[in-house]
């Protein structure tokens, strides 16, 4: 299991952004080709930006990535390596992956976006809605994007002083932010399930709340919220649609259900192949160097073991593609080549 690194992946967003109302309205400048901009920096550099909903992911064009790698915005470090990606247009390019460290857009904050260089692209950055699902649920009112079914008072909002009249779910808010900066889960926890039968919590924070039982390895629990959460909201956020799934595969993992296990890592993986528009081939033929991905596909190939050794390395193939430094151990000592 992957405690630490799963933990860092789910509070990503967050814990980057500031606060957000359960409506969040970030402006769009409509152009003269009738496409849409708005003020966005990338690693702390200005950079004209397009909105598209078409889009899944983020991208810049050859000239921006030079710019910003040439004058340090971006690192060696944040470079992963080359991929297939799907366009909006159906069709495919090879494309270099990277990470952008921090995109602010408006009050909006998202950290660790992965995006990929387009080479045929001309507008400086794209961005799709995978950098905004993870907030909420997305949509575009002629100038305007908005960001709804956010929880009303935001798990990063800076703790402010206590009124003598405070609103009771308020208080409640700021104690949970501050066990989750202090990683005291179970007491975050009890405030979750508290807030759940006041009826306030919404689509994102009972993804949350269920990432913190998997989190405790509380897994009847976890199971119990993750499958309504599931059936009531599936297809609105594929990110959430990927942590949800991964987060059944490790309940049932560790509680040795191999076949039920076995069925929702494989549903993490399709979310998250939707998510970029890529396909577990499309993986196979290059180097998707993603870390999130790699550990699903590793938990995968785990529970295929004894079960189908064929799939057992296929999937660790896969998962060592990705970057996972276990896969890539255990495609070594099995003499598995990726």
């Amino acid at each position: 299991m992957r405690i630490p690194l799963f933990l860092a992946a789910m509070l990503t967003a967050a814990l980057a952004a500031p606060a957000l109302r359960a409506q969040t309205v970030i402006p769009l400048h409509q152009e003269t080709d009738g496409r849409y901009t708005m003020e966005a920096s990338v690693n702390g550099v200005g950079v004209r930006t397009y909105y598209t909903p078409e889009s899944w992911y983020a991208s810049v064009s050859t000239t921006t990535y030079m710019f910003l790698y040439e004058n340090g915005y971006i690192a060696d470090a944040d470079v992963n390596g080359m991929t297939t990606v799907k366009m909006p247009n159906g069709t495919s390019t090879k494309a270099a992956s990277f990470v952008i460290r921090n995109l602010k857009i408006g009050k909006v904050i998202v950290q660790n976006l992965p995006a990929f260089v387009i080479t045929k692209q001309t507008v400086p950055l794209l961005v799709g809605n995978s950098a905004f699902d993870c907030f909420g649920t997305v949509s575009q009112e002629g100038s305007r994007l908005i960001i709804d079914d956010r929880f009303e008072e935001d798990f990063q909002t800076a703790a402010a002083p206590v009124e003598e009249e405070s609103d009771p779910v308020e208080e409640m808010v700021r104690k949970l932010k501050a066990h989750m900066d202090a990683k005291e889960y179970a007491q975050a926890a009890d405030i979750f399930a508290t807030l759940r039968e006041m009826d306030v919590l919404t689509m994102y924070s009972e993804y949350q709340y269920a990432m913190v039982l998997n989190i405790l390895r509380r897994n009847d629990d976890c199971i119990a919220l993750t499958k309504p959460w599931l059936d009531a909201n599936l297809g609105k956020s594929l990110t959430l649609d990927y942590w949800m799934y991964d987060a059944l595969g490790d309940c049932y993992a560790r509680k040795g259900s191999k076949a039920t296990a076995i069925k929702y890592y494989e549903e993490a993986v399709a979310a998250y192949c939707r998510m970029f528009n890529t396909t577990e081939k499309e993986i196979r033929k290059s180097k998707f160097k993603d870390e999130t991905l790699g550990y699903t596909l590793y938990d995968l190939a785990m529970q295929y073991a004894n079960i189908d050794i064929s799939k057992t390395y296929y999937y660790a193939s896969l998962a060592a593609k990705s970057g996972n430094v276990a896969a890539m151990d255990y495609c070594q000592k099995s003499k598995i080549s990726y």
